[in-house]
């Protein structure tokens, strides 16, 4: 049988809680952890797996291994009894317990040593100070240590779950471009092709850039939690331990315990608006004349959780309960607004005239809905209440909304069925017209300094917000002017 020299710690640490295993159990790829770790792994895993390995276990529920929780036992009774003898260690040199440590020298010494002239005008401390200095600083590193990898292991987290929600938005993304293909006739049949392939080459490398990420963060992980094992292992060693690698540790450079927090990763979305957005226009300009064009493409990652966008990206309405997937509640990003049930356009505005028209006739009663423009830098999450403006409609009122003013009411005969919106960035204009009743209803002026979003909020769950398409007529008279 191995003598107790020849383990080391590690043979018994669990890979979950990086402590001496409590009550062990041998997973059949041979790697071992504590019952309780593993259970309490498994509960949050959708298969049982090894945590190391990752291999597929086939038992339901662990068994101890009394043989590796006897030689747990050993391994901690013999490094109490060596660490119980510690203090009766001898100088070398005069044979006297070695008592103090030397400052200058970095090493112990007994009371002879410290009026040797070796010593003469070194400085002195207890040895049990010297090491609680010393453990009280790799403590204050590893709490900052082991937060850092809290972190790395939450980012981590999300990565694989972006990973998770750009499979779906391939295939959403893919079944829409089919969609949208199909009612084009057989010569279309190569550029639908081309546009899947496209879906999948994108889906492809933005997959492959949040893997790469995500193995950086588990590189990183990997890293913090062999410097958390190391100091761990060193704030348990015994003394002679200690003091021989103290010179080492406290010459080690500070930046060997610190790293960066780990930032969220930014637009790792497939651009659903440069497949979907206009696509049949975009497919073939032979199709422009019987084809619709809309002058205003929504950007699904800027959709609150709770908003459901239309398969052309131009209409939104809210998710009805049953659509309200616990999945949304657990996925965020930067760009989505976290608190107003908004959605921005995919495209700003910051020159020249631009107009849009809203189709809002199916929402009267008790619904509201919003329209209007925002400012590309204003915060997505929280109250927003500057670089806004937009028209309200709210228990049959309508409304004239900037920012943090006191609102405009709109006195009204009529309810509103289609509204035009007509953005004159230039002249610092905002204006919209009922287009049915050929009516101004409120302009707005300001002096615009950056780019401009066009936006819209709906609170009803069975009709859709949404802007009209504009003919191809109209489009030429557009770009004409």
């Amino acid at each position: 049988m191995a003598s107790n020299s020849d383990f080391q710690e590690e043979d018994f640490v669990c890979p979950i809680c990086y402590n001496i295993f409590k009550d062990p159990v041998v997973l059949p790829c041979s790697h071992s952890g504590c019952k309780t770790c593993i259970e309490d792994y498994w509960k949050h895993k959708d298969r049982q797996e090894c945590p190391v390995c990752r291999k597929r276990s086939s038992m339901s529920l662990p068994t101890v291994s009394l043989t590796l929780k006897r030689l747990c036992e050993v391994f901690q009774q013999a490094k109490s009894n060596r660490d119980a003898h510690v203090s009766k260690k001898l100088c070398g040199q005069h044979k006297e317990k070695l008592k103090l440590f030397c400052l200058e020298d970095e090493k112990p010494v007994c009371l002879v040593c410290c009026y040797s002239s070796k010593h003469t005008g070194h400085t002195f401390r207890r040895i049990k100070e010297v090491v609680e200095d010393c453990k009280l600083s790799v403590e204050a590193d590893l709490v900052i240590l082991k937060e850092k990898l809290r972190l790395y292991n939450e980012t981590k987290q999300k990565c694989d779950q972006s990973v998770k929600y750009i499979e779906m938005q391939g295939k959403v993304t893919k079944d829409q471009v089919n969609s949208h293909i199909d009612v084009l006739n057989q010569i279309l049949e190569n550029e639908m092709s081309k546009r899947i392939k496209a879906v999948r080459k994108e889906e492809k490398q933005v997959t492959k850039m949040v893997q790469k990420e995500t193995e950086s963060f588990r590189q990183y992980c990997v890293i913090m939690e062999c410097k958390i094992s190391e100091g761990e292992y060193f704030l348990e060693a015994d003394i002679d331990a200690l003091l021989l690698g103290y010179k080492d540790l406290r010459n080690k450079p500070r930046t060997q315990w610190s790293y960066p927090d780990p930032q969220p990763i930014s637009g790792a979305f497939i651009d659903m608006v440069k497949h979907l957005g206009n696509l049949q226009v975009g497919v073939t300009q032979n199709m422009l004349r019987s084809r619709s064009y809309y002058p205003v493409i929504l950007d699904p990652h800027t959709a609150h959780r709770d908003v459901l966008l239309n398969e052309t990206l131009t209409g939104i309405r809210m998710k009805k309960k049953k659509e309200r997937k616990a999945q949304d509640r657990h996925y965020d990003n930067p760009e989505r607004f976290n608190l107003h049930p908004w959605v921005l356009a995919s495209e700003g505005f910051d020159s020249g005239q631009n107009s849009w028209v809203v189709e809002v006739q199916d929402i009267h009663n008790c619904c509201s809905w919003t329209i209007g423009v925002l400012e590309g830098s204003v915060s997505r999450h929280g109250v927003i209440d500057k670089g806004v403006w937009s028209l309200v409609h709210q228990e049959d009122v309508y409304t004239a909304h900037s920012g943090s003013e006191e609102p405009v009411t709109l006195t009204l005969e009529k309810f509103l069925i289609n509204v035009k919106v007509t953005l004159d960035w230039d002249k610092g204009c905002l204006t919209f017209f009922d287009t049915v009743n050929d009516l101004h209803l409120h302009t707005f002026t300001h002096n615009f300094t950056e780019k401009v979003f066009p936006y819209l909020s709906n609170n009803c769950s069975k009709h859709m917000l949404a802007i009209l398409p504009v003919k191809s007529q109209e489009l030429e008279i557009m770009n004409k002017n």
